[in-house]
């Protein structure tokens, strides 16, 4: 649920999830005066909470629904505790004492979850939406979806949907981020994917974009390559998966083939940009003669897909082939990919 920043009011919303709550706790244990005195005690906790949390606020409505909920704390007291004396004592406690161990244990528990939703956000990479965020979660709503959107290149385009939802105790969580791909050359074609919050620990943004693409992405060990033609009911795809034991050494690949290369250091960062799912630009020098290819990592195969800078797939058995070959001959079959430039993501 995309929203409008118009005011919507926090407590009303979470009086409502409180009353959700409420009747399911009342449907799952059977009533007995020891469980309703237990409900009210819940309540009461809930109340005082509430008042604590938004004790500055200043708009009209939810002061109006704060008032209310005052109202109900005091009938709540008369009914959890009957004494005048317990009353007193309760409301005296309060006042010393708990009012400010709730204040702080808000405060606290407010900062920590709010520091984790931020570090899960730049852990999957969307740094820039905090802000966005931050104003959606002042809107108090129970879960609310927020748009990222932008340009790779000329003709692709990314979309991100990130979801959150709010718990029991109202704290937000990051559950994960739905990816489309658009390409303008191919409109009739909407590739996407569901990222979960299982797999934001795995997978970031830019990497949704490279598995998106056909590639494969090294994580712990495996390589991982969405299947295209395999969808499952939510129009997310299959999962390939190609574990160290299935054989795939990258270093081996392209170590058959004639790279210009300038030092070792040139090496290893190709070999880690391949790993991260990246299509990369390299120069084959054969006979003297340099050729511009991209390259990315083929793991079912193990093997590497080679580019021309038409982005026409080259048939790797001829980049490796005799030293008489000049350069590398296209295959038949075309890649739809536009051409990216050097480190293209």
């Amino acid at each position: 649920m995309v929203m409008d920043f118009h005011h919507v009011n926090r407590i009303e919303t979470e009086a409502l999830e409180w009353n959700s709550k409420e009747e399911r706790l009342r449907k799952l244990f059977k009533s007995s005066p020891l469980i309703e005195k237990s409900l009210l005690k819940e309540k009461l906790k809930w109340c005082e909470n509430m008042l604590v949390k938004y004790r500055k606020n200043n708009h009209f409505e939810e002061r109006s629904a704060l008032q209310i909920i005052k109202n109900e704390r005091s009938n709540l007291i008369k009914l959890v505790y009957p004494s005048t004396f317990g009353q007193i004592f309760y409301k005296l406690m309060n006042l010393l004492i708990l009012e400010k161990v709730n204040a702080k244990i808000l405060i606290s528990d407010e900062l920590k979850s709010n520091r984790s939703l931020e570090v899960k956000l730049k852990q999957a990479g969307f740094n820039d939406a905090l802000n966005k965020v931050e104003r959606y979660m002042r809107l108090g709503q129970t879960k609310f979806t927020v748009p990222v959107s932008y340009y790779l290149n000329e003709k692709e385009r990314i979309d991100h949907a990130l979801q959150f939802k709010k718990d029991e105790l109202g704290y937000y969580h990051f559950e994960g981020f739905r990816t489309s791909l658009h390409d303008k050359s191919k409109p009739s074609e909407n590739r996407q994917h569901y990222f979960s919050a299982d797999d934001v620990s795995i997978f970031n943004a830019k990497q949704s974009y490279d598995l998106l693409s056909g590639r494969a992405v090294l994580t712990d060990g495996t390589w991982k390559q969405f299947d295209l033609n395999d969808k499952d009911a939510d129009s997310s795809y299959r999962i390939k998966e190609f574990p160290e034991n299935y054989g795939y050494n990258i270093e081996k690949a392209l170590s058959q083939l004639p790279l210009k290369i300038s030092d070792q250091l040139e090496f290893t960062s190709l070999i880690i940009s391949l790993k991260e799912g990246r299509r990369e630009e390299a120069v084959l020098l054969k006979d003297g003669v340099e050729q511009k290819v991209f390259i990315e990592a083929n793991p079912q195969y193990k093997s590497v897909n080679i580019y021309n800078e038409s982005l026409k797939k080259n048939d790797v058995r001829r980049c490796r082939g005799h030293r008489k070959e000049r350069s590398c001959k296209s295959a038949k079959k075309q890649s739809g990919i536009t051409a990216p430039k050097n480190h293209h993501r």
